[in-house]
């Protein structure tokens, strides 16, 4: 081999390892906290145990919440079905914390 096709091959290499990486590393925006399948509702539905899954936008997110209840075929409305919560972390203290959150979808269409 020559130096020009290994030093391609080195930087082809590195290239696709930094991607891989940031892929990884890359952490999604939205958390989904869905309980329209408890009974009882809970009242706060923020919590760590009603984590439905995590999204990179708002929209995904009220879309899979959305969706979950069109699924079920629930007749909780969207507002104590699903929260959306915005770089939701888990505090010191153990305690959920959320940037925002957005309580179901927006006028119930998506």
């Amino acid at each position: 081999m020559t130096l020009i096709t290994r030093t391609l091959c080195k930087i082809l290499l590195i290239t696709a390892t930094l991607a891989l990486l940031s892929g990884c590393i890359r952490t999604p925006e939205w958390t989904l906290f869905y309980v329209a399948d408890q009974t009882p509702l809970p009242t706060h539905i923020a919590q760590q145990e009603h984590i439905s899954g995590y999204y990179d936008s708002l929209e995904q997110c009220q879309a899979k919440g959305a969706g979950m209840l069109r699924l079920q075929a629930s007749s909780v409305p969207t507002d104590k079905a699903f929260v959306c919560g915005e770089q939701c972390q888990i505090d010191d203290k153990q305690q959920l914390q959320c940037k925002s959150q957005v309580v179901g979808a927006v006028h119930n269409a998506i």
